[in-house]
């Protein structure tokens, strides 16, 4: 993708992932161990009032996060920006799609910036998280290769 080739409104090529319940867990464990909660163990959850485990925010951010690295490669990894709010919650087996569109395209210190908003909905079409992003000019290769 180039700058040439993004307008506003434009939406950013994604992807479907499914949320397994051993991800949950293991997304608990690998990236901080705060032992058993509501993320990764069903009496957690329900001691907290849910019927069942709830995937961690995180969770939704790695899935954008992972949606901008693929479309802006690193004008995403080195000086994106992301803020993002989660609004619904996501189990094991839902289906998330992130999805970005292009909001409005600046210059910032010289350079071109993208600002997008952002969202993870589920395989119903409902919107689980929803924000505001940004990005370099889009390049076509990584610097550490």
């Amino acid at each position: 993708m180039s700058m040439q080739a993004l307008k506003i409104g434009d939406r950013l090529e994604n992807f479907q992932h499914k949320m397994t319940k051993q991800q949950m867990i293991d997304f608990e464990h690998v990236v901080w161990d705060r032992g058993n909660n509501s993320h990764s163990d069903i009496k957690a959850a329900q001691a907290d009032g849910l019927s069942r485990t709830i995937a961690s925010g995180q969770n939704q951010m790695a899935i954008v996060h992972q949606m901008l690295e693929q479309n802006f490669n690193d004008a995403w990894v080195y000086g994106g920006k992301i803020s993002l709010r989660y609004i619904r919650p996501v189990h094991d087996d839902d289906v998330l799609t992130p999805n970005g569109v292009v909001k409005e395209i600046t210059d910032a210190d010289g350079k071109p910036r993208v600002t997008l908003d952002v969202w993870c909905e589920n395989q119903n079409g409902d919107k689980t998280s929803v924000g505001t992003a940004y990005a370099g000019q889009p390049v076509a290769t990584r610097s550490w290769i």
